[in-house]
């Protein structure tokens, strides 16, 4: 009988603990990582281009730059239809063919006007000015010539057959105004960029509390 009840001891000693399938692990602490949601990430992506607006704050004048010069380059399908037309204008086509050109011209002078990791270069930030001042004095003279061509030989049933005329001379105006705003956000760049500084974007990190208390003493 002893032999017996030993036996039985062994055996109900060997069996190994299970646990139930429906428990799923969980970290130390009881609570599931939490996920991040839209707003959080939406968050997240303004500071980091705040952070990358404060390293580099010349992009702002430069985009609205390539802005300007992609829609003038649109534009220009327009003012080469109109020098079809009224080809016995003098200086229409070559303010036309210059402003193209500057418009390509001053968005790699604004490149090497503000290099990466040095100083902005002063005399390349003088030349854009100039460009900037030239792309409107050009708009100016093709808007004068052509205005005044359409006044004095060009009917109103020419200009309802052929509105890119007409149409024309009020880009001239819109290319006069977007510059004018290129130029005043490259003069202002130092007094935004200090604004810009001042905005916090220092992550914010969640504490995290310990729930257990953690026993100190020294055992006996």
């Amino acid at each position: 009988m002893a032999e017996n009840e030993n036996a039985v001891v062994e055996e109900t000693s060997v069996q190994p603990e299970t646990q139930p399938e429906n428990q799923s692990a969980q970290p130390e602490g009881g609570e599931a990582p939490k996920k991040e949601g839209f707003g959080a990430k939406c968050k997240e992506w303004f500071r980091k281009q705040i952070v990358s607006l404060k390293r580099a704050p010349q992009r702002i004048p430069l985009v609205w730059q390539v802005i300007v010069s992609f829609l003038w380059l649109i534009w220009l399908f327009t003012f080469s239809r109109t020098l079809t037309k009224i080809n016995a204008v003098e200086w229409a086509g070559l303010v036309v063919f210059i402003n193209t050109l500057l418009s390509i011209l001053i968005l790699a002078l604004f490149l090497n006007a503000f290099p990466k990791r040095k100083p902005a270069n002063k005399v390349f930030i003088g030349l854009l000015f100039a460009f900037m001042a030239v792309i409107i004095v050009c708009d100016v003279i093709y808007y004068i010539q052509v205005n005044d061509y359409i006044a004095g030989h060009v009917n109103a049933d020419m200009l309802n057959t052929n509105p890119f005329m007409q149409e024309s001379l009020t880009l001239s105006i819109v290319h006069i105004v977007l510059i004018g705003i290129s130029a005043v956000l490259l003069a202002t760049l130092p007094l935004y960029s200090k604004l810009i500084n001042k905005i916090n974007t220092r992550k914010e990190i969640e504490s995290t509390e310990m729930k257990e208390a953690i026993d100190t003493s020294e055992d006996d």
